[in-house]
């Protein structure tokens, strides 16, 4: 009696739980997307805490852009590098905002308002190295990407026809004003 129970047993571990095949989901190499509530615990409340939080700070000019999400720039000058890997004329990939809404704590705010890079423009960028690829992503999403030429803030910012500023939209535009007072 107990050798068939110990069969039993024995088989139903075997047909069951011994699989070591892998579920579809895991077996694909693509990215997965960060759910947004998971993107940033909280942003820059200031242009130190935002020079702080970013490993990297350089000007670039957009080279191309690569797919929906990659764009491609070239570094012309560093103002920061704590990772001491990028040299001026390197080239690099840089995630940008993808468009969809950050939480922060429980808030959404909309990111619907970003306007990507233009190719042949220049930009500060305020970035890190990414963990999930051989690329770049922006440390703190909109506020982390500024135009370097002097444009009017209507100008900075897909508005679509919003009214009214957010906290973080008047971070985004006292930040780039204090480019140029430099």
């Amino acid at each position: 009696m107990k050798k068939w129970l110990a069969i039993g047993i024995a088989l139903s571990f075997i047909l069951n739980g011994c699989s070591t095949e892998k579920p579809e989901s895991s077996k694909s190499n693509r990215l997965e997307a960060v759910p947004a509530s998971q993107k940033y615990s909280q942003l820059a409340t200031s242009q130190a805490a935002l020079e702080k939080d970013s490993p990297i700070i350089v000007t670039v000019i957009k080279q191309n852009q690569e797919n929906e999400t990659l764009s491609a720039v070239s570094i012309k000058k560093i103002h920061k590098d704590t990772t001491q890997k990028l040299n001026i004329n390197d080239q690099i990939a840089v995630l940008e905002s993808d468009g969809t809404d950050v939480l922060l704590n429980g808030r959404p705010i909309p990111q619907d308002y970003y306007k990507k890079m233009e190719v042949g423009k220049y930009y500060r960028l305020y970035i890190r190295p990414s963990t999930s690829g051989n690329n770049y992503v922006l440390t703190n999403d909109f506020l982390s990407k500024y135009p370097t030429a002097k444009v009017a803030h209507e100008e900075l910012l897909n508005q679509n026809g919003r009214s009214g500023k957010s906290s973080y939209e008047e971070l985004y535009y006292t930040i780039y004003d204090n480019m140029y007072k430099k």
